[in-house]
């Protein structure tokens, strides 16, 4: 089958959009891709044909369980042979899956980065031929700057393969300095680099200034009752805290965040994905990769890290199209926190170490800037990735001001 008959038998268009065509018709020609697609553009879809069109399996490296388990569902669904193997798993079904590995029954195998520590993975996948390895949401490999070190043996294994795979990097939002990074962590050479405008049009921005946050999202809520809506906090303490305030004041609400019993990531997910729970307060790694296109609104209670950050989160408001709200709840004590978090930031080598305070340090300012700036946010946001910047039609608070 050609690329055409694929996306129509598995994805029932008759056309797809030609940035995507472009990645696709690059990636199975053997050019190393980053593509940087908007939140909802259908960026899966680029691997998913690719590698229906590429002999051997697909390795798609994902930050997160549940992302890893949504995708797979959604990909047996369209009849689609996808398995994924993470640490929920018991090893009985570890070797299920090794087996179908073996015996040539899937065709693109989800996995976090740090199972390239596995030996017993390592023997298994040596094996294989591997077609085509995907960093999916491929702006978390700098996390192997502050937490996931495993990440950092994605570059050894990729050179240990005795036929180096096609490779294809994915991502909603990227600075040329996060493209570049991107490059080096994963062991990109030459790669092309397909990038889209990620202004969201649709969504409004505001930034609201205040010293009494709970007063301001109650006033907010209020007003959104019938709405699904995410609230972001920097912290895992600030999670809980917004999310037993609301409990207190009758909110319909769960949460979300990385210290959470997995059973309880999954079932807080799935009561908010599927309408259970209206409002979810959650930690930064919440959203990714899941498809949920009636989020009206999402609030940053604490003000992000950076502008990429801010970019990720609001977008995933409104990935239907129609108008959402992405706000920020401002307070000089959320630039403390950040700033205390960069302070922390150890690594064995002191000039990486002082390289990535002074990169946080330049993301923390560039969102500083972006949040007591004057000038509209969608073009602060277009011009901080790197676009040419256009009028915003009133769709901040900045330019509905004047």
């Amino acid at each position: 089958m050609n690329k055409e008959e694929i996306v129509k038998l598995y994805f029932g268009f008759d056309n797809i959009k030609k940035e995507q065509e472009k990645v696709i018709d690059l990636v199975t020609s053997g050019i190393d891709t980053i593509a940087l697609l908007p939140t909802g553009f259908g960026k899966s879809l680029t691997f998913v044909v690719s590698s229906m069109l590429l002999d051997g399996i697909t390795l798609v490296i994902t930050p997160l369980i549940s992302l890893m388990q949504d995708q797979v569902t959604n990909l047996k669904k369209k009849g689609i042979k996808a398995e994924y193997i993470n640490s929920l798993m018991d090893r009985e079904l570890i070797d299920i899956t090794y087996n179908k590995i073996r015996n040539g029954k899937v065709k693109i195998l989800f996995i976090a980065g740090e199972r390239l520590e596995s030996k017993m993975f390592l023997s298994v996948i040596n094996n294989i031929d591997i077609s085509l390895i995907v960093f999916d949401e491929a702006h978390t490999l700098l996390w192997s700057e502050d937490f996931r070190k495993s990440l950092k043996n994605i570059k050894p294994f990729i050179a240990s393969r005795h036929k180096r795979p096609k490779m294809l990097a994915l991502t909603a939002t990227a600075t040329s300095d996060t493209v570049r990074k991107i490059k080096d962590i994963a062991g990109f050479i030459n790669p092309e680099v397909i990038a889209i405008e990620c202004d969201r049009k649709n969504i409004y921005y505001e930034v609201i200034k205040t010293n009494n946050k709970n007063k301001e999202l109650i006033k907010y809520l209020s007003k959104h009752k019938k709405e699904k809506g995410i609230i972001y906090c920097l912290t895992i303490r600030n999670v809980e805290y917004v999310y037993s305030f609301l409990l207190s004041m009758g909110f319909d609400v769960t949460l979300y965040h990385g210290a959470l019993d997995n059973i309880d990531k999954i079932k807080n997910q799935n009561d908010f994905v599927n309408g259970i729970k209206n409002i979810i307060v959650a930690s930064n790694a919440f959203g990714m990769g899941i498809d949920i296109k009636d989020i009206r609104y999402v609030i940053d209670y604490d003000m992000p890290a950076s502008i990429e950050d801010f970019s990720q989160q609001s977008g995933r408001a409104s990935r239907d199209g129609e108008y959402a709200e992405g706000i920020i709840f401002f307070d000089r004590r959320d630039i403390e926190t950040i700033n205390y978090f960069i302070d922390n930031i150890e690594n064995e080598d002191k000039k990486e170490e002082e390289r990535i305070k002074r990169d946080r340090r330049y993301k923390l300012d560039k969102m500083i800037s972006l949040t007591l700036s004057y000038k509209c946010m969608h073009q602060g946001i277009l011009e901080y990735f790197g676009f040419k910047s256009s009028k915003c039609n009133n769709m901040c608070y900045i330019c509905r001001k004047k």
